[in-house]
């Protein structure tokens, strides 16, 4: 009788360590899993270049070739605004799919260029004040009037996206 009674104080307790060591596991923090970006397929860019429009994604090459710059360029939040303007998705989904673009080998890219050389054109030719919005105008004659011809190069190329020789020429045009 005694060693039945044994017995069974030794089963319910190693039932209770099981029981215990499983709880114990489940609490245990679990490492996170890999968050993949998955384009929805209203986003795919798998049109041709000679389609004038992707009717899934809104995009024409035109656009796909200006992002295509913009991201180059580094200026992600321009590419953001141009993107949400031709898809019409949210801001979470245009910044998503922004921050995962990889340049297109679809997209003509003669209307990046062209955009480009018509921007260096204008800033020649014209008025480089005439690119600008007139709040950052004001912020570029504030830096010039304070000799600080470098960060009004920095400012004309965040707004205009033109290249660093492009912009000096600008800023030496500027008056």
């Amino acid at each position: 009788m005694e060693l039945l009674l044994l017995v069974g104080i030794v089963i319910v307790v190693i039932v209770g360590l099981i029981i215990l060591v499983a709880a114990l596991r489940g609490m245990r923090p679990k490492e996170p899993e890999a968050q993949v970006y998955t384009p929805s397929p209203t986003m795919a860019r798998t049109a041709p270049a000679t389609s004038a429009s992707s009717p899934a994604s809104g995009l024409t090459p035109t656009a796909i070739a200006e992002i295509d710059r913009l991201v180059a360029a580094g200026q992600r939040i321009h590419a953001i605004k141009l993107y949400r303007q031709h898809t019409g998705v949210g801001l979470k989904e245009a910044k998503d799919r922004i921050d995962h673009w990889s340049i297109s080998t679809t997209a003509p890219h003669l209307a990046a260029v062209s955009h480009a050389s018509a921007a260096a054109t204008s800033v020649t030719s014209g008025s480089p004040r005439s690119m600008l919005p007139v709040s950052a105008a004001a912020q570029i004659d504030h830096l010039l009037s304070a000799n600080q011809q470098i960060q009004a190069i920095k400012l004309f190329r965040e707004h205009t996206g033109l290249g660093l020789a492009e912009s000096k020429r600008a800023i030496d045009h500027w008056r």
